[in-house]
């Protein structure tokens, strides 16, 4: 599904990721771990081509995104992203917040944008929510929204970046559960996440990136049990 070749990003002087490889296979779920600055969020943000690489590639079932005459909408209807801030338009209701893409990128019809849109509240719990406004929300049916948003696309894979770094520890599982259902489902997934007993549980595989490399990669009961870098073993007696 996803293909990484010598991927390279700088911000000026500043090389946040310095020759990444990585493939990833239809219907797995990658979580990717490390230290706030090692550019894993920058690493995800590059998948999908909200940052343009410096050097390398990045392909898409086969389809060289990073080439200039490839059209990067079309690709993007394919991928969706769910951010750390919910990034829902607040003068729109939640119905209308998840129709919109669909109605005008996919040219869905009105019905069918909102049959879906009410099928995918029932998948995370909030068909009663569908009148209300991103104000009238917790943090955790904002994210719950947000992702439903992201599916009216129908991608393909689904990229999530810290999605549940801006809630309240309490309204963490609710997101959680949600993207365990994705997993379970067969939803193709990249997932930066600080959240190690997800990744645990969930991951098929795991990413460690240090300072702008993949330090470490494997199942995640060998990279939380036993990991072999030095660097990973460091992060992980401080966050387990």
């Amino acid at each position: 599904m996803i293909r990484i070749q010598g991927l390279r990003k700088s911000f000026g002087s500043l090389e946040v990721l310095k020759g990444i490889d990585y493939d990833v296979k239809a219907q797995e779920v990658i979580c990717i771990i490390g230290a706030s600055g090692s550019g894993k969020s920058t690493f995800l943000r590059c998948i999908n081509q909200l940052e343009n690489v410096t050097a390398g590639a990045v392909y898409i079932e086969g389809v060289d995104i990073t080439d200039p005459e490839s059209d990067i909408n079309e690709m993007r209807a394919e991928v969706g992203m769910v951010f750390q801030q919910f990034n829902l338009f607040p003068h729109m209701n939640v119905l209308d917040n998840i129709t919109i893409s669909p109605r005008k990128i996919r040219r869905m019809s009105s019905k069918d944008a909102e049959a879906l849109a009410y099928e995918l509240l029932d998948k995370v719990g909030l068909r009663e929510k569908a009148t209300a406004f991103p104000e009238q929300l917790s943090g955790g049916q904002m994210q719950r929204v947000a992702i439903a948003r992201a599916l009216a696309m129908q991608p393909k894979i689904m990229l999530f970046d810290e999605p549940t770094s801006a809630l309240d520890p309490e309204m963490v599982k609710e997101v959680l559960d949600v993207m365990k259902q994705l997993a379970e489902e067969g939803m193709t997934m990249v997932v930066v996440t600080h959240e190690m007993g997800f990744a645990k549980e969930v991951a098929d595989r795991v990413i460690f990136i240090d300072e702008g490399v993949i330090a470490e990669e494997g199942p995640p009961e060998q990279v939380f049990i036993h990991p072999q870098n030095a660097r990973t073993k460091a992060f992980l007696g401080k966050v387990l």
